[in-house]
């Protein structure tokens, strides 16, 4: 596994153009429904574990050996980030974006 070291050495993380798109989608959802703030206060959150210690944040859930890559999924009430950690370099990519299931009435 890629490590930090000291921390002077932190974590890429990236994304592609479809999931930027898909961000500001759910964003946009979120202020619409009166949690934008909260996304967005999430996903900084997020992004700031992310860059120190992906392996850290939320639960694997499968690898791809060929790429030396962990699938993983953090959730930080609204969203539902899945993302991969490359396992020999400071990369992480951001696969996936989602807001939780809002409560009907």
């Amino acid at each position: 596994m890629a490590d930090p070291g000291n921390g002077a050495s932190r974590f890429q993380v990236h994304c592609s153009g479809a999931i930027l798109d898909v961000i500001t989608s759910v964003h946009r959802v979120a202020s619409r429904r009166g949690i934008g703030n909260a996304v967005t206060r999430a996903f900084r959150q997020i992004i700031r574990r992310l860059e120190a210690d992906p392996f850290q944040v939320g639960e694997p859930e499968y690898r791809l050996p060929g790429l030396r890559m962990q699938i993983r999924r953090t959730i930080l009430s609204p969203l539902v980030v899945e993302f991969g950690v490359c396992e020999d370099r400071l990369l992480v990519f951001i696969k996936g974006v989602k807001l939780l299931s809002g409560k009907s009435s």
